[in-house]
């Protein structure tokens, strides 16, 4: 018998069928509680073709764009490449250069640098997506007429932005890494659902007024979703 595809399974009581989903070039199944693990099995080994081609997708996308949090290694800044550097100095701080990103780390910080680097990084992307993606924003509120209620930066994994009914539209800071134009199709993106909270045809005809290259932009930035995961 054809051996199943290695899986982390997530059961739940309110789900009710069986799901797969590949995250981080990782297989996750997710389970209704009273399923069994053979009839999980089989139906993982059902879906072998779709698997298979989704991880070689994610796969590659992983080699291509993700992020290498060590000595240097890589981040993406308005899509380009950057190399990371870090040394030990009297205090921690990022200092951006044409082609690189050189840190210097406190002598007082005493855990894993790689962590520590990792989160002053993760601090630095914020403070910089606070400046240019909120002044972004409000310039294409402006254009387009759609003021939101507010504009907030936060902190996801599984999405670039978002807004509420309340009128609130919230940037993720790892849009920061994407290129300007698909920076702006998130935005964008956001501001039509100040009008249209859904995805129907309403929305879709707002979006293509105001981004006009929205459904190239869409599956350009389906490339991009390994850039949420750190």
């Amino acid at each position: 018998m054809t051996q199943t595809h290695a899986y982390q399974l997530i059961r739940s009581r309110k789900r009710k069928t069986l799901g797969i989903r590949i995250r981080d070039a990782e297989v996750q199944v997710r389970a209704p509680v009273g399923v069994s693990r053979d009839e999980v099995d089989r139906f993982v080994l059902s879906r072998s073709d779709w698997i298979n081609r989704h991880l070689n997708r994610q796969q590659e996308q992983v080699s291509r764009y993700q992020a290498r949090i060590c000595q240097g290694g890589r981040v993406l800044l308005n899509g380009h490449w950057l190399l990371l550097e870090w040394q030990r100095a009297a205090r921690s701080e990022v200092r951006q250069l044409p082609q690189q990103l050189k840190l210097t780390l406190s002598a007082r910080v005493r855990r894993d640098e790689n962590e520590a680097v990792r989160a002053l990084l993760q601090q630095w992307f914020r403070a910089e997506a606070e400046a240019c993606l909120i002044r972004r924003c409000r310039q294409l509120a402006e254009i387009t007429g759609l003021i939101p209620a507010s504009i907030n930066i936060g902190s996801w994994r599984a999405r670039w932005g978002q807004c509420s009914s309340k009128g609130e539209v919230g940037l993720n800071w790892r849009l920061l890494q994407l290129d300007p134009t698909l920076q702006d199709y998130v935005i964008l993106h956001e501001l039509c659902h100040l009008q249209q909270m859904n995805h129907g045809p309403r929305f879709h005809a707002l979006l293509a007024r105001h981004c006009p290259a929205h459904i190239r932009l869409r599956a350009e930035l389906a490339q991009y979703t390994v850039c949420l995961n750190w």
